[in-house]
């Protein structure tokens, strides 16, 4: 099957590995020789990245996400605001490290790209911090090149 440029990959994932509900999202991706490169920032997925290079399967009409090929060496913190008031700052704080921050899903809820230049610890320092002052709970997808440099 000759497969398009441009297709939205659905990742399915459980938050919860003893649950049984699971949960889908739509990432955009470029095809890349046979497999397709994430042009976007996957928001809850907790095992993949944007820039990934993944290995997609057609089901009914739809596109798959089946395997890792290749990490890009993006990273993904998921925020989500406990105190509103917080949030411009955290925002800044993060743009100014060099981080991407999208903001379009909820007014409580953040997502992160952490590109693979940057080291990865003062990002997650400020993460803890914002954590233990009661603003914000954060989870992490950490590329190798940033978990091996924590």
């Amino acid at each position: 099957m000759n497969f398009p440029d441009k297709i939205e990959v659905i990742l399915t994932y459980k938050h919860d590995p003893d649950d049984k509900e699971i949960f889908t999202e739509k990432v955009d991706a470029e095809k890349v020789g046979e497999y397709y490169r994430l042009i976007n920032v996957p928001a809850f997925a907790p095992n993949i990245a944007y820039g990934d290079i993944v290995k997609v399967e057609f089901d009914e009409g739809e596109f798959y996400f089946d395997e890792l090929i290749e990490e890009s060496g993006f990273s993904v913190a998921q925020i989500v605001l406990w105190k509103l008031e917080s949030k411009d700052q955290i925002i800044s704080v993060l743009n100014d490290l060099g981080c991407g921050v999208n903001t379009y899903l909820a007014d409580n809820y953040i997502v992160v790209s952490i590109p693979p230049q940057l080291f990865y610890k003062p990002i997650r320092s400020f993460l803890i911090r914002e954590k233990s002052n009661g603003n914000i709970d954060f989870s992490d997808c950490l590329s190798k090149v940033h978990s091996d440099n924590l």
